[in-house]
């Protein structure tokens, strides 16, 4: 990173603002916080009434744009950048009257349409709540002849209440003098619905014993509530009928404007959304006498072509000149990623932590590698590893027609891809194809479920086979399930070793003695264990040497890490040892995966031949299936809890500035 300031005429500023967000590579510093001499003669830009006034025009014109813009559906037809980008080059240049007419003529030709949707779909939603009711109650009301003087009222009673009917029908007769009709039916296995007809002079009083017996009343729209119960259901029904060949027709009304219109609200947006930003920043910057003044970051590399960029458009009248930071100022300074391709999805880490600070190693191999690494030692099959590779291209296409620019998914799904490569290969080692199915299907395991086949390399010490597949062979050998074991602690400590390494060479490069000391008695203890491990299970035959060596490498790591990081860190350092053991949840989880595989395949097994076959294999699927959505929870979380506590509490600084160009919203 370097940092710069770029000084110009003011008379230029607007364009050179537009310039440096085209390029969209500086990242902006706020010059009212700088302290220091070379800041003092600055007076921090302000703005003025008119650049006020342009602003909320603009925020104005992007809130209705936008407003216009949730409304429309995205053509069918794929949109691509280079559509989007030659319209917004074509708003650069207009006048805010130009855009404003043109948000006006939106608005004109969508406002009446958008909001006749709006209706429909109020009232339609509204409509749908008595959709049941008019399922329960429309038969029975067609029964109902009304008079001009009479009118009604429809109840809906649970059928465990229905007797209560006969009580409501005999106060009815008694309140109306017989001048009433009760028409009751049983509408589905759990409701009675009852229509009372009476005349009108005595509605009051029936809809007081009504309320007085707390009897519910099926409640009909307020328009609609003085009318009999029979025509207020058909106008209802019809109306519910009604509306969606309307509300149709409305949207494809609006699927037209959007095939001719979509692209331009889109580029609209994004130019409405880059001037606000430009008014934004303007605070930021420094003004002395007829120069304004813009100080910033931004990647070493690009300093050449942005200041060439800068003489050549505005004729010297602009310089842009690398500064020297202080001290303070580097501790500011915001981080940029920068990784090869098949490094880059991992950097999916720093949404969930900062990245490294500034002048620090940027420890995103590490993750690149041991990541998927722990994953496909947990979840090593080759079936399940295929299955999400369809899953992998399966959203990969989805994203691709959808036009998604997630930079979530993106980094998602090809960590997932590369995890599913991993997976493979350990499923190759481990000879898992959905668990035992595949020796199921080759005839390679007996009755009683041993395995018949098995590829025998040499033998140990102890007269046990080894060879392959691994796993297998490792459940009727304790040498070679020791050995597994070996293995997964050794990638501990290798991935501990990494991490301890990166921490050791930033303290030498940023002269922390301590903190280098405190990395190396870590790193010397880790060594030291396994000198003394290796030559308990390992080099027998040198044991009584490796083992005071590697006594002696542990105590003085202690003592070092003690020097280094205090009481705290010669007690870190002795825990390291717990932080070691941690890693053999990997081989647990692999097998817990291994052994639901095994009982999917078993439990499909059972049902037996014939037409129960099927039966089977759905238990089987719908198990794998679990297993394999289990499969990717587990090792991602393990691997990832491994990476951030194991691994990076070792040696990482987390950067309090992100690097944040100023650029185009649509740019990258």
């Amino acid at each position: 990173m370097s940092k710069v300031e770029i000084v110009g005429l003011k008379t230029l500023f607007f364009q050179v603002l537009e310039t440096l967000q085209d390029l969209g590579v500086l990242h902006l510093e706020d010059i009212t916080k700088k302290k220091g001499p070379r800041y003092a003669d600055l007076i921090p830009m302000e703005m003025d009434p008119a650049l006020e006034e342009e602003r909320n025009l603009l925020q104005n014109l992007a809130m209705r744009n936008n407003a216009i813009l949730s409304e429309l559906a995205p053509p069918e037809r794929k949109i691509t950048r280079a559509e989007i980008e030659e319209k917004y080059r074509s708003f650069q240049g207009k006048t805010l009257a130009d855009i404003s007419g043109m948000v006006d003529e939106e608005e004109k030709a969508t406002r009446e349409l958008i909001n006749y949707k709006h209706e429909l779909e109020v009232e339609l939603s509204r409509l749908s709540k008595y959709e049941p009711i008019i399922k329960k109650v429309y038969p029975l009301a067609s029964k109902v002849t009304a008079t001009e003087n009479y009118t009604s009222v429809a109840l809906l009673i649970e059928e465990r209440y229905k007797q209560v009917l006969d009580y409501i029908e005999k106060e009815l007769e008694r309140i109306t003098g017989g001048q009433c009709e009760v028409f009751s039916a049983r509408v589905d296995e759990n409701t009675h619905a009852a229509i009372l007809v009476f005349h009108r002079r005595f509605s009051e009083q029936v809809h007081n014993f009504l309320a007085s017996e707390n009897v519910n009343q099926v409640r009909l729209p307020s328009e609609l509530a003085d009318r009999p119960y029979d025509e207020a259901l058909k106008e209802i029904e019809t109306r519910y009928k009604e509306i969606p060949p309307k509300l149709a027709k409305v949207k494809e009304d609006l699927e037209k404007i959007s095939n001719e219109w979509y692209i331009t609200l889109v580029a609209l947006k994004e130019y409405l959304a880059d001037r606000i930003e430009s008014l934004n920043a303007i605070p930021k910057f420094g003004q002395s006498g007829h120069v304004f003044v813009i100080t910033g970051w931004m990647p070493s590399d690009r300093v050449e072509e942005t200041r060439r960029i800068l003489e050549e458009k505005f004729e010297g009248k602009v310089e842009l000149t690398e500064e020297v930071p202080t001290h303070e100022e580097m501790e500011e300074a915001p981080t940029a990623m920068r990784n090869p391709s098949a490094v880059r999805p991992f950097e999916f880490i720093y949404m969930l932590i900062n990245p490294p600070k500034y002048g620090y190693i940027d420890p995103t191999f590490l993750v690149a590698i041991f990541f998927p690494l722990l994953f496909g030692f947990m979840l090593g099959d080759m079936g399940y590893a295929l299955v999400l590779l369809g899953v992998v291209f399966l959203m990969k296409r989805l994203l691709k027609k959808k036009g998604s620019r997630s930079l979530f998914f993106q980094l998602f799904t090809n960590v997932l891809l590369i995890c599913s490569i991993s997976s493979f290969v350990f499923g190759l080692l481990y000879f898992e194809f959905f668990g035992d199915l595949l020796f199921r299907l080759l005839g390679w395991k007996d009755a009683a479920g041993h395995l018949q086949v098995q590829w025998i390399w040499g033998y140990t010490s102890s007269g046990k086979p080894w060879g392959w597949p691994l796993e297998r062979i490792a459940q009727a050998n304790p040498d070679l399930f020791k050995l597994l074991l070996i293995i997964v602690v050794l990638i501990g400590v290798l991935h501990m070793g990494g991490a301890l390494l990166i921490g050791l060479i930033d303290g030498i490069r940023h002269h922390d003695r301590k903190h280098a000391l405190e990395k190396l008695g870590y790193l010397l203890f880790l060594l030291g264990l396994v000198v003394i491990f290796g030559g308990v299970w390992g080099i027998k035959s040198a044991k009584s040497v490796m083992m005071p060596v590697g006594a002696v490498m542990a105590v003085v790591g202690i003592g070092l890490a003690g020097y280094g990081g205090g009481f705290g860190g010669g007690l870190e350092a002795a825990l390291t040892f717990g932080n070691l053991l941690s890693y053999a949840r990997l081989y647990g989880i692999g097998l817990a995966s291994v052994i639901l595989a095994e009982v999917s395949n078993e439990l499909g097994a059972e049902f037996g031949g014939g037409a129960m076959v099927f039966l089977g294999v759905i238990v089987a699927a719908l198990l794998h299936v679990l297993n394999i959505a289990l499969g990717v929870l587990s090792p991602s979380i393990q691997s990832l809890r491994l990476n951030l506590v194991e691994s990076f509490t070792k040696f990482y600084h987390e950067t309090d500035v992100v690097y944040k160009p100023f650029k185009r919203s649509g740019g990258e």
